[in-house]
């Protein structure tokens, strides 16, 4: 059964005072399956200076409970990191006989899904994607020093200054300190890497570090051109199968310079441990001449691609294209490894494992995910067990779902505030929309070549083999 929010039943919380009176709840900012946020008012700052926050209100949790476990661990681990100038600070909680309040910093310019959808700071901007990549790039490098993995990296959890120059890194509901996971399916689908989805990936375990090394590219295609790339990083998606058949397919519907093709194609190894490290991510940003492409390729670049570079400029929310939950994962209830640590695969990667898909017919056009102002895929595409609510960042002003599409994938809106950690059931991906045109086919251009799905599949057991080979050398 599709999940019930259960902040239906919470109250109006504006007016209300904790902290023994300090702090005043004022307009409700934000509601998600799990919390509502309001804004706060410290009520004994200064009248000219008045010092504002973000209160998360939750359901208190079962003594006891695996529920009041996670909560505890997503307060602990945020704690843990929240000394960054570029991570949300977690300040306190309160609690009263039903309740918890979480105290956090309040941002004001909403988060990075609306900055890209909504307010479009980065089209064309080399000095703002750069600035602000940085930044997110130093948080997460940041969590990753103290042994904290965030498992969801998205837009969505990264909130926005006023002004749109300042970002902070939030909701770490699906953190964990185990550099090595058996939690399959856990983050938002769109920034899971293959292994985290662990559909094909059967040796039990991932590199969470290296994982979200994966989201961190989405992330920056996702800032570049408004799309994202692939629906799930699957043989049966048809993005994520051509990219497995021409590494520089991406450069082929998206306008994304070569500099930049270059590095997400480091970020997109299939062998997590071959992926570049953030240290040297940032080096390679910081020296980066531009995120576009020039106006000369644009000229004799496709359709597609040239679409996608004039849309995002115009893009508007399209309130028809929605998704499902099936972008998000419950809690998974598998048992942490006794071995913690990437240098301790019994194997070369987690890709060793691969289980071959079924090979299926192919569409032979893919053109790029817009992105709508809805986050849920189409119920058809999980089982309903699997239904849930994805995890909004703590503090982000409105709820707005999205859609992406292949078509190249857009960026996915969660609904949730709060805690939202959930397991990947069988889930068939949704079937792209397919427009027929001479301009822009599968990389597969002559008939004498397989399906670009057929040749990824291919291409990836290849990979396996000579993972395996390599294995076995050493």
């Amino acid at each position: 059964m599709p999940h019930v929010s259960v902040t239906g039943s919470f109250p109006d919380f504006t007016g209300h005072l904790l902290n023994d009176g300090r702090l005043k709840l004022l307009e409700h900012l934000g509601s998600g399956a799990y919390g509502k946020v309001y804004r706060a008012l410290d009520v004994c700052s200064s009248p000219e200076e008045p010092s504002y926050f973000a209160v998360k209100c939750l359901l208190k949790p079962e003594a006891g409970s695996r529920q009041e476990a996670f909560q505890t661990r997503e307060f602990a681990l945020h704690k843990l990191v929240s000394g960054h100038p570029h991570i949300v600070t977690f300040h306190e909680v309160f609690e009263d006989h039903n309740y918890l309040y979480v105290r956090l910093d309040l941002s004001f310019g909403g988060d990075l899904f609306g900055a890209i959808t909504e307010r479009k700071i980065f089209h064309g901007n080399d000095k703002l994607i750069k600035s602000i990549y940085v930044q997110i790039l130093d948080a997460v490098h940041y969590c990753h020093e103290r042994g904290v993995f965030h498992r969801d990296l998205k837009p969505e959890n990264i909130l926005c200054s006023k002004d749109g120059t300042t970002i902070k890194l939030a909701d770490f509901g699906l953190s964990t300190q185990s550099r090595i996971s058996q939690d399959f399916g856990c983050g938002s689908s769109y920034y899971m890497s293959p292994e985290c989805i662990g559909k094909e990936f059967r040796h039990g375990r991932y590199s969470t570090k290296h994982s979200d090394i994966w989201s961190l590219g989405v992330i920056l295609i996702n800032m570049i051109s408004g799309r994202n790339p692939w629906r799930y990083a699957m043989t049966s998606d048809d993005c994520f199968a051509s990219y497995l058949y021409d590494r520089d397919f991406l450069r082929k519907v998206l306008p994304l310079s070569e500099s930049v093709n270059r590095i997400l194609k480091r970020m997109f190894h299939l062998n997590p441990l071959c992926r570049i490290s953030i240290p040297e991510l940032r080096e390679e940003i910081t020296r980066l001449d531009t995120f576009f492409m020039s106006e000369e390729d644009l000229a004799v670049s496709s359709d597609t691609v040239r679409g996608v570079a004039k849309n995002y400029a115009t893009l508007a929310a399209d309130p028809a294209a929605v998704m499902s939950p099936n972008n998000v994962v419950r809690e998974a209830t598998s048992s942490r490894l006794p071995v913690d640590s990437e240098e301790k695969y019994l194997y070369a990667s987690p890709a060793e494992g691969l289980q071959s898909l079924h090979e299926g017919p192919r569409s032979t056009l893919l053109n790029p995910f817009t992105i709508g102002s809805h986050s849920r895929s189409t119920k058809s595409s999980v089982s309903s067990s699997s239904i849930e609510s994805e995890s909004n960042g703590p503090i982000t002003p409105a709820s707005r779902p999205v859609d992406l599409g292949v078509e190249v994938p857009d960026l996915p809106e969660g609904e949730t505030v709060g805690q939202a950690v959930i397991t990947f059931q069988d889930v068939a991906p949704a079937k792209v929309a397919v427009e027929h045109s001479s301009h822009h086919r599968a990389p597969s251009a002559t008939a004498s070549k397989p399906p670009p799905r057929r040749v990824g599949n291919q291409l990836f057991k290849r990979a396996v083999k000579r993972l395996k080979e390599l294995s076995e050398s050493v």
